[in-house]
């Protein structure tokens, strides 16, 4: 889009540069809403393209010693908001990306700490259980299933045979097994 159109007479522009504001004024109100349009064409939030229209008046009004005639202008502006929607994409992409991992690290985060508090409760309901049991009962169950000790071991640790860990063991589990059920409809 080439605009043609002179809205400034000679010393109107050189105005401009000198960084009179009727003369600003006069090129806002002219290529702002070009500005404003191309930018929304690209980002599509009105918002977002009103901030990148904003900033690229602000970086001409900065920058208007830069331009060196009339014609140079709308180039000049235009690149300018080229590349302040670029860099918006580009910020958008970071943003989303980053907001992605968040939401992954969260999520795993929660996770853990759901199955912390899962485990936690599970084990805490599990010794209430086991310390209901016989004390026999509950030392043959502790040593195989807590301290993971073969029945073999735990015969010789207690001076019993290991038949009778095995059923100090089944009658153990069984009662685990059917308390657990209680509390969580079928667990097992």
């Amino acid at each position: 889009m080439k605009l043609t159109r002179h809205i400034f007479h000679e010393e109107d522009f050189q105005r401009f540069v000198d960084g009179d504001e009727k003369a600003y004024r006069k090129a806002f109100d002219y290529f702002f809403p070009i500005v404003l349009r191309y930018a929304y064409s690209k980002c599509k939030h009105l918002e977002d393209a009103e901030e990148i229209a904003q900033e690229a008046f602000t970086q001409l009004y900065l920058n208007r010693h830069k331009i060196h005639s009339e014609s140079d202008l709308y180039p000049y502006l235009f690149t300018i908001t080229k590349r302040l929607c670029i860099s918006h994409y580009r910020q958008q992409l970071s943003n989303s990306s980053r907001l992605s991992a968040a939401q992954l690290e969260w999520t795993s985060i929660s996770c853990v700490t759901e199955e912390q508090i899962d485990f936690t409760e599970l084990y805490r309901i599990l010794e209430q259980i086991v310390a209901t049991l016989p004390a026999q009962q509950q030392e043959v169950y502790r040593l195989s299933k807590m301290e993971d000790l073969a029945q073999q071991e735990i015969a010789e640790q207690l001076n019993i045979s290991r038949h009778t860990v095995k059923n100090h063991l089944l009658l153990a589990t069984k009662m685990v097994r059917l308390q657990l059920q209680k509390i969580y409809f079928f667990l097992f």
